[in-house]
């Protein structure tokens, strides 16, 4: 599913550990695209903006390159989010990214790249992207959120934040466990609106049955029985599936999406004609930062500091 593909998420293993079925949950935040390599910076751009001081190691053909951490966030916040959105979303993602960057190097001024499990985009993947008529423009903007924001990051009680996001809700954001209270429930009605907010997945009973059946804890339903098998146990608040039953064995909602290859655990069943019709909501976990909310933000005349206090309760903004 090109949609569920699209979304780009931070490993974090510590909170989905502590959810329902939370082995099989660590797949939500498995990046969707092959880590990518960096190639350097703009033909003819000598602007290499902030140095921060933290070294990105690439090891690419056995020699390692280092790259300055500001450096290296670019290609990252690029394949984040969407460069036409607005500026101050973009930045707000950039001290995401940031933020991420730090709390994995856990105070050392240097990290291996392959132990960040984390995408990143090379500026001809970036022409690629998004065309060469844009590609100057869009990789200028992308730079200049992260030079502008350089060495912001976020807090909570003096520690990083574990800075989840997703990229657009089912309609509110969804409540965190006790280690992470700064994520809370936050209304996002504004993503009905969103682009490939309502998906409509038509299964047959066979290949539902099939795609279930292929999980490594196969319920061993049959393609007969396979819709009655089902029954969601517990949604939230925010309208995600936390637990559903397939036939005798229980499984987290995620467990379930990943193996229907569903963009988000929002989602219900009903017959159709013979067939069966998935419906799903939002894209992405529904955890922290709505991108398509905070871009809505930004048109309104949000920055980019205001909208993290808004995805990311009781946090601070600093420099470091």
């Amino acid at each position: 599913n090109d949609n569920a593909r699209s979304i780009i998420l931070w490993n974090g293993a510590g909170f989905f550990m502590r959810k329902a079925a939370a082995v099989c949950l660590l797949a939500i935040l498995i990046p969707y695209i092959t880590t990518l390599a960096w190639t350097g910076r703009v033909e003819g751009n000598t602007d290499r903006g902030a140095v921060s001081g933290r070294t990105i190691l690439l090891d690419r053909e056995g020699s390692p390159a280092p790259v300055d951490m500001e450096e290296y966030l670019i290609g990252i916040t690029a394949l984040q989010i969407p460069a036409e959105y607005d500026m101050e979303a973009i930045k707000a993602q950039a001290i995401i990214a940031r933020t991420y960057l730090c709390k994995q190097m856990q105070g050392k001024d240097r990290i291996e790249e392959s132990a960040l499990d984390l995408d990143y985009l090379e500026q001809s993947q970036m022409e690629e992207m998004w065309g060469k008529a844009d590609y100057l423009a869009n990789y200028k903007k992308i730079r200049d959120a992260v030079q502008a924001t350089a060495g912001q990051v976020i807090q909570y009680n003096g520690d990083y934040i574990d800075p989840l996001f997703h990229r657009l809700s089912a309609g509110m954001t969804r409540n965190g466990d006790e280690l992470h209270p700064y994520l809370v429930q936050v209304d996002a009605a504004g993503d009905v609106e969103g682009e490939n907010y309502l998906g409509v997945y038509l299964f047959t009973r066979e290949d539902l049955a099939a795609r279930l059946n292929s999980m490594p804890d196969s319920p061993e339903v049959r393609p007969e029985e396979v819709l009655e098998s089902i029954q969601v146990i517990k949604k939230d608040e925010a309208g995600y599936v936390e637990s559903i039953q397939v036939g005798p064995k229980s499984y987290g909602g995620e467990e379930i999406q990943y193996a229907l290859g569903l963009p988000s655990p929002a989602y219900s069943f009903e017959e159709a004609e013979g067939n069966i019709r998935c419906t799903v909501k939002g894209i992405g976990h529904g955890y922290g930062f709505d991108q398509y909310g905070a871009g809505l933000k930004a048109k309104e005349g949000w920055t980019a500091e205001k909208i993290l206090e808004f995805y990311y309760k009781n946090i601070v903004v600093v420099f470091e």
